[in-house]
């Protein structure tokens, strides 16, 4: 009985800090200290070949417009590949050119055979790839789930369906830079919401058994994501790989990913406050494409309006980025993340 108590008392406390701290402090930024700014782009680019999940709806959707815009050829991994395909037409407005620039197949990144199924799909397609931007993600207001491997939901989607997808894209990306002289990138869209999990302590379980609450299961998949960004621009750095690792917060966001389980109302009034999905989708490409990213130190930053910022202390600490590190490792059954080839 007490520790219901106990966790019912948590699970408002992180309610309390989404709704009345995190949502509010980044509103008030987005809206008047640090208004939207779109991407830093030079007015000719050499053509880039961009993958990016979750690239049919949202966010994702509203990056891909600008990529094909810029003449990029673009592959897109989502559930609803027809969807996707719609999409895709009504962006093209016919032109059979801007169709074949763009590659759709399957992915759920729940499923780890589904990642590696899509992964031998792109490999096959026998094109490096200049940009992988892990964009795709759940944000669920139901009980407790896990995968069929046995992770938590929002762990396992989030941040380990991305994690192996970049080790089994890895040799393609170098490739890539090879072939070009300039670095690859890997963008991983993580979220303000890291906060929480900062005060929570939430990755000491990462798959929440002992305490759930979906703000929570979120926030540690996204604060995975950041941290792991940490690591792996670390490990690149000094082995002198060309590849920059790049996260980010997309902005606080209208989509139907954030908001699907509240009320019409709700959404409506939403609308008129929250960024919407293609202006967020602007700061992918800004993480993606921005000259001015090639050369900067990453140690400890991210991007939040295509700015770098702190992450703060918990997402700096390397015995948390080495201990998540290893247990990655371990869910995954790798012997190790990105080995140098």
């Amino acid at each position: 009985m007490l520790e219901r108590i106990v966790n019912l008392l948590k699970a408002i406390f992180c309610q309390l800090v989404v709704v009345l701290y995190i949502g509010p402090k980044y509103l008030l930024k987005e809206h008047v200290f640090d208004r939207h700014r779109g991407p830093s782009l030079p007015k000719t680019m050499d053509k880039k070949t961009v993958l990016i999940t979750g690239g049919s709806k949202g966010v994702g959707l509203g990056a891909v417009k600008v990529f094909l815009k810029l003449n990029c050829d673009v592959i897109i991994g989502c559930r609803n590949v027809s969807h996707a395909q719609r999409e895709v037409e009504k962006l093209s407005g016919g032109d059979d050119n801007v169709m074949k620039r763009v590659k759709i197949f399957p992915l759920d990144l729940s499923s780890l055979e589904s990642v590696a199924n899509f992964a031998q799909s792109v490999r096959e397609l026998g094109v490096n790839i200049d940009v992988l931007v892990n964009n795709a993600g759940i944000m669920k207001a139901s009980p407790r789930t896990e995968t069929s491997h046995g992770f938590e939901a929002h762990f396992g989607c989030n941040y380990l369906g991305h994690v192996l997808l970049t080790d089994l894209l890895y040799r393609q990306l170098l490739e890539a830079s090879d072939k070009s002289g300039v670095c690859s990138r890997i963008v991983n869209v993580s979220s303000s919401v890291h906060t929480l999990c900062a005060l929570m302590d939430g990755l000491q379980d990462v798959h929440l058994k002992e305490f759930y609450c979906p703000e929570l299961a979120y926030s540690n998949s996204k604060t995975a994501l950041l941290m792991f960004s940490q690591s792996l621009e670390h490990k690149f750095r000094t082995a002198g790989t060309n590849i920059k690792v790049i996260s980010l917060h997309p902005g606080v966001v209208y989509t139907d990913l954030a908001l699907q389980d509240h009320p019409r109302i709700v959404r409506e009034f939403t609308k008129l406050i929250f960024k919407s999905a293609d202006e967020a989708g602007e700061t992918l490409v800004h993480a993606a494409l921005a000259p001015e990213l090639e050369h900067e130190n990453l140690a400890g930053l991210y991007l939040e309006n295509s700015l770098l910022v702190d992450i703060g202390d918990y997402c700096k600490n390397e015995k948390n980025q080495t201990k998540l590190w290893n247990e990655t490792k371990n869910l995954l059954k790798l012997d190790e993340i990105c080995a140098f080839i």
